[in-house]
């Protein structure tokens, strides 16, 4: 049976509580008793160190028999029965003390109704204990309870967030390189282009692997590397625009969002449009929210809103572990264009 020891707040709060119920008792009894103050003393201070006794004992009884981790509910009987039952421990050696340390001619049989009341006082005493050394622990359980389940819901989002990571990396680059294989036979000179913009986008977004968030500004550098990647494939078929507030540069959003909005936009809506199109960027900052917005030219419904595919579907999945309701991706289909709308708020 392994009992944990006593700690240092448990002792002070034992030798406090009934030191004080001892002065409590001293002053009451004085009063009534003032011609034998020193039979008064040593009643009291018996009563509060067998008090101080009992309980200790009782609390090895409560770590034996494991009551700390049943519910209120269970435990009320138990308190009930264990406070009743150290008081009459209580008040016997009271009595017995009482009649060793009275002289002979002092000392009176207690009268039932006298015992009666003691006996209530007392357990009314220890279970006054028990509800705050129960209370103590319960309180405590529940705290390290909602410790442990914040703890594993952190766990089960950074494991949601590497697994959503986990999928982009590989389309993103699949997408990649796919480009540069059809431009290898067209233009070997801006093929070799092509690689050295895709070795400084993939430092980049490499760079944030282990990250949750990063500043938009960050974000957007990645962003134009890509587009200059594509600008070799699409030559004059794509435009790029950008219209970014100043004040939304360091506001925390995923790593690797916009340049998946701006690649969606583009395989989608420019790609397959013969004369091209523009794709524009914008962000600025409303309400404590950060409002961003990717619009690229597209032909009439050639975005569906549903079924949209990896590439949204985990932006969504990104934004509702890291946000919650707080974020949210919205998207408009016009006629000659489509809009995929985020909204951000400032702090996580």
């Amino acid at each position: 049976m392994n009992i944990a020891r006593p700690s240092r707040a448990y002792w002070i709060c034992q030798l406090t509580g009934w030191s004080l119920y001892g002065a409590f008792n001293t002053v009451i009894f004085a009063a009534a008793l003032r011609h034998h103050l020193a039979l008064t003393a040593i009643n009291v201070l018996s009563n509060c160190a067998f008090g101080a006794f009992y309980t200790h004992r009782y609390r090895r009884l409560v770590h034996a028999r494991g009551w700390l981790r049943l519910s209120l509910l269970a435990l009320l009987p138990r308190m009930v029965a264990a406070s009743i039952a150290l008081g009459a421990l209580l008040e016997t050696t009271g009595l017995l003390v009482s009649r060793v340390s009275m002289p002979v001619e002092l000392w009176k049989p207690p009268e039932p109704i006298g015992i009666i009341i003691y006996l209530f006082n007392f357990s009314v005493v220890f279970f006054a204990w028990q509800l705050i050394y129960f209370g103590v622990h319960l309180f405590d359980r529940s705290r390290r309870l909602e410790l442990e389940r914040w703890q594993l819901q952190a766990a089960a989002q950074a494991s949601e967030l590497r697994y959503l990571k986990a999928q982009i990396n590989p389309h993103f680059l699949f997408n990649c390189l796919n480009s540069l294989r059809a431009l290898i036979a067209e233009d070997p000179q801006r093929a070799q282009s092509m690689v050295t913009r895709l070795a400084s986008m993939l430092r980049g977004a490499l760079g944030t692997a282990h990250d949750q968030l990063v500043p938009l500004e960050r974000e957007l550098e990645i962003v134009r590397d890509y587009l200059e990647l594509e600008g070799i494939r699409f030559e004059s078929r794509l435009q790029a625009r950008f219209d970014v507030a100043p004040e939304s540069h360091g506001v925390m959003v995923p790593p690797m969002l916009v340049q998946m909005l701006v690649e969606n936009g583009i395989k989608h809506g420019i790609g397959q449009l013969v004369e091209g199109g523009e794709i524009a960027v914008s962000a600025r900052i409303v309400t404590e929210q950060l409002e961003l917005e990717v619009c690229n030219s597209t032909a009439a419904v050639s975005h569906p809103t549903e079924g949209e595919g990896i590439g949204l579907a985990n932006a969504r999945d990104r934004l509702s572990v890291l946000f919650g309701g707080r974020a949210a991706l919205g998207l408009e289909q016009g006629v000659d264009r489509f809009i995929a709308r985020v909204r951000i708020p400032l702090s996580p």
